[in-house]
């Protein structure tokens, strides 16, 4: 992380900006910070892809949730299909024209709700039915920003590998963003705390839902990256030559949302709300005083508009586009809005084992053991902002929690009557986000422990989630690859596997295994300068030991 210096930073009267030395001092702060930022955002976005990467290579096609819909809409918008039309939409999904093989990807949903059945089932995407013809989406009135983006590869490629390469599009634009809020947090004057809670809330779950294609993956990514952001520029609104990649970062990030889904404006909405409550309003004065906070703000401000403007579009759309006929939304006519609200609130905690692990279609568990693990850190959290003082440092952390609670049921009331229950706990993770990376803002300036009782105690929870994090990993592979039976069926994902995964699950374990330990060790000597994860003082007085002993030997003799 770089600073400007005290020398670097322009004259608060300006007085220096009239002179040619002046002018080279602001161009080399603005170079340093630039520097700095790239400096944080590219390792970081490198180690984020690997691990989304393998979390794509080890999900089956169409095991994410709803991917069939999202992969034929992708593939219809980067063919110019932006708009429905009369006509061209029956049951609960609208006509467009897309590869056949992209067409037919529902006959891969053989082994979805089926916890015992492995992947293999799935027949092979072949990869010369390339021919047009007609695909059903039932996310046909979406906005098409995500969907071109990430539909690109299907021009140029075909088969699995089109998909695939689908795939790893849509977990790049994640990753980017995910790298992008940390860098944001890393600008911060006190950001250790901040930061190892946005580690705490990169949860399995978070990584599974980056690997497929649906725009809900971007949305929690964009999210926590405009949330990041806005807090790292309002924390130097004195300084915000410091802040250049956060002011970048909520520009870009809050016009993603804006052309992700309907519901995304409401989660950055709640992250401004939740940002501003760490800070004194001069604060928010003076970010407004800033002319490049102001020309990303007016550029952000078209890219918001743009996205509402479909909103209303499709509200007009035909009255064929996307409608189910009666029966099928899963309307129950005795639930009234408020009872919706009740049970909402009422499920609150339910939803928590979706925040750190449920993938595939629901039917894909991470072990209690990974759940007892991150339930401990987010208690630990919790506990440790009760011991925050003053007081005021805690209330836009509870005001973040009451949100993730109130805002979802809200959001499901409204729906009962049109949707019925619908609400999954990966619709609220911007929130749950936004929740636990303000309980690291609550604590900033608490003191880091630099103590080797500090160090001690961080190895052993990294090293912890290391292997939490992998054994989710290879648990969620053995569903696909052996099925998730009744009695332990580890060994017979060695002896008759009943589906292989690209690499094979064995070698994308080893290489899951060993990114994040690698991730692991980078955040420790972080936390830790001039400091290892695994120490190699351990490694040396062995060598010692091993030398030692044949002098020992001879001596004796």
């Amino acid at each position: 992380m770089i600073h400007a210096t005290e020398a670097e930073r322009p004259s608060p009267t300006g007085s220096a900006a009239d002179t040619q030395p002046g002018r080279r001092a602001r161009r080399f702060a603005l170079s340093q910070t630039t520097r700095g930022g790239m400096g944080f955002f590219l390792p970081v976005f490198g180690l984020l892809s690997i691990l989304i990467t393998l979390w794509i290579l080890a999900t089956p096609l169409m095991a994410y949730p709803d991917e069939p819909s999202h992969t034929i809409k992708a593939a219809a918008v980067a063919r110019g299909q932006f708009f429905p039309g009369p006509g061209e939409s029956y049951g609960h999904g609208v006509h467009v024209q897309v590869p056949s093989y992209i067409a037919n990807v529902q006959s891969q949903m053989c082994f979805p709700f089926q916890v015992t059945k492995p992947a293999g089932c799935a027949p092979a995407i072949p990869m010369d039915d390339n021919d047009l013809t007609i695909g059903v989406t039932s996310a046909g009135l979406y906005n098409p920003f995500y969907y071109w983006l990430v539909g690109l590869p299907s021009l140029f490629m075909s088969g699995a590998p089109a998909i695939f390469a689908m795939r790893i599009v849509s977990g790049l634009l994640s990753a980017a963003f995910y790298a992008a809020g940390f860098t944001a947090l890393s600008r911060m004057r006190h950001p250790k705390w901040p930061l190892i809670a946005a580690t705490i809330a990169t949860t399995p779950m978070v990584l599974f839902l980056a690997s497929g294609i649906n725009p809900n993956s971007l949305e929690i990514a964009a999210s926590m990256a405009a949330f990041c952001g806005l807090v790292s520029v309002l924390e130097n609104s004195r300084h915000l030559e410091r802040a250049r990649p956060g002011i970048l970062t909520v520009g870009i990030a809050a016009a993603t949302l804006a052309n992700t889904r309907n519901v995304s404006l409401l989660w950055l909405l709640c992250g401004a709300i939740v940002a501003c409550l760490f800070f004194r309003r001069a604060d928010l004065a003076a970010i407004f005083k800033n002319r490049v906070v102001l020309a990303v703000t007016a550029l952000t401000t078209v890219g918001i508009v743009l996205g509402i403007a479909w909103n209303f579009l499709m509200f007009r759309a035909p009255a064929s586009a996307g409608e189910a006929p009666a029966g099928i939304s899963n309307v129950n006519g005795e639930v009234r809005p408020y009872n919706a609200f009740l049970t909402m609130m009422d499920k609150s905690f339910d939803f928590a084992g979706q925040y750190i692990g449920v993938a595939g279609w629901l039917d894909a568990p991470v072990p209690q053991a990974v759940h007892m693990f991150w339930n401990m850190l987010l208690f630990g959290l919790i506990l440790t902002v009760l011991l925050v003082r003053p007081y005021r440092l805690q209330a836009a952390f509870w005001v973040a929690v009451g949100l993730l609670a109130v805002v979802p049921a809200v959001v499901q009331a409204a729906l009962i009557n049109t949707a019925g229950f619908i609400w999954q706990g990966r619709y609220s993770l911007p929130l749950f986000t936004i929740a636990i990376i303000s309980a690291g803002l609550a604590m900033r300036f608490r003191p880091f422990g630099r103590r080797p009782q500090s160090r001690t105690i961080a190895r052993i929870l990294l090293l912890a989630g290391c292997i939490a994090h992998t054994y989710a990993f290879v648990n969620v592979l053995r569903r696909y690859v052996v099925g998730l039976q009744e009695t332990a069926n580890w060994q017979t994902m060695f002896t008759v596997p009943g589906w292989q995964p690209p690499l094979t699950w064995e070698v994308l374990t080893l290489a899951f295994a060993a990114a994040v330990l690698f991730c692991a060790s980078k955040l420790f000597s972080y936390l830790f300068p001039g400091h290892a994860l695994l120490p190699k003082r351990a490694l040396r007085f062995r060598t010692k030991r091993s030398a030692k002993r044949p002098v020992a030997a001879t001596e004796a003799g």
